[in-house]
């Protein structure tokens, strides 16, 4: 079973590189299910899967964790499909038949958009070894601005660059770590939607596979298409690449915002070619720390976090029960 999987803070495109490449016709981009993350993190309390309590507790936990995600898949397999399906019992078999499932006709790989990905490399390197990675970044000025305007996202800028500046912090960790063996490529959030077919033929590349210009028409696809209805951060996946939706945050964050940003990720804004606009580059670091905290307080708030639609509410309620029944398992073993 052939995996890469996605390296990306939240709202830095993570579901538009995701569809993007869902568009190649050998390659599988489902919508999330952050199913690596929640089972990996927490595959202890189901040891060893050997046992007939903990293999159908998985089994039970896996299923219901995959009716409950936000985005819809064509397939849904029962326990007793995968129990049938999976006579090894390890949790990578239980995966790469859930994945598979996914496929259609001619995909071979499958895209696997995680938050937090570093947080399960041991993980995710130890069940599938020869699995591939792709590093996105996003401008946090504009991670900023889409966290703003996003309903069901809390925390506004404050919180967007906690997430972020620990997200690129350890990511980049990972990247060190990978990419001497050649299985990870990094990539920016702007250069997919400025240059999107360069992008995507080094993409492809890295993949070991030729371009196909199905990549650009991405936003076609019956799958793309269900989900973009399915919640408002995903609404834009059902145009074409909006090649202008970069620096917009200079019509939505304040300038208390934007300075705050930098102040907080000048070093790594460098390191990623984002120019600032402010002089937050040039503080001294006995400083930085009384200059953030005194603009904390007129940061934006955000959007109201309650989820815009009924069902969507009902599904992160019971998302977060499940989630919440795993990890008090684990936290037990």
């Amino acid at each position: 079973m052939s995996f890469t999987f996605l390296l990306c803070s939240e709202r830095s495109g993570s579901n538009l590189i995701t569809s993007v490449m869902n568009g190649h016709p050998h390659i599988s981009g489902p919508a999330p299910s952050h199913l690596f993350r929640l089972f990996g993190l927490n595959a202890h309390g189901y040891h060893p899967l050997s046992d007939e309590q903990n293999w159908q507790a998985l089994l039970r936990d896996i299923t219901e964790a995959q009716h409950w995600m936000i985005g819809a898949w064509d397939s849904a397999p029962t326990i007793a499909e995968i129990d049938a399906a999976c006579p090894d019992r390890t949790m990578a078999q239980v995966f790469d038949y859930l994945y598979g499932q996914e496929r259609r006709d001619g995909e071979q790989i499958s895209f696997v958009k995680e938050n937090y990905t570093y947080s399960i490399l041991a993980f995710l390197l130890e069940n599938w070894p020869d699995c591939r990675f792709v590093y996105q970044v996003r401008d946090p000025r504009d991670v900023a601005a889409s966290w703003v305007k996003t309903r069901a996202v809390p925390g506004g800028v404050k919180r967007a660059m906690d997430v972020w500046v620990e997200d690129q912090n350890a990511s980049l960790a990972a990247f060190s770590q990978i990419q001497p063996s050649g299985r990870i490529i990094r990539v920016r959030y702007e250069d997919l939607i400025q240059n999107t077919e360069d992008t995507a033929r080094a993409l492809c590349t890295h993949h070991g596979l030729a371009y196909d210009p199905a990549m650009l028409d991405f936003h076609q696809d019956s799958r793309v298409q269900r989900n973009a209805q399915r919640t408002q951060a995903w609404e834009n996946l059902a145009k074409p690449v909006l090649s202008d939706n970069a620096q917009k945050y200079k019509s939505i964050l304040s300038e208390a915002d934007i300075r705050y940003v930098e102040l907080r990720c000048a070093p790594l804004m460098h390191a990623f070619d984002y120019p600032l606009h402010t002089d937050a580059g040039a503080i001294a670091p006995d400083e930085l720390a009384s200059e953030t905290q005194k603009l904390e307080d007129q940061l934006s708030p955000g959007e109201d976090a309650t989820p815009p639609s009924k069902r969507e509410h009902e599904q992160r309620q019971n998302r977060q029960k499940i989630i919440k029944r795993i990890m008090a398992r684990s936290a037990q073993s």
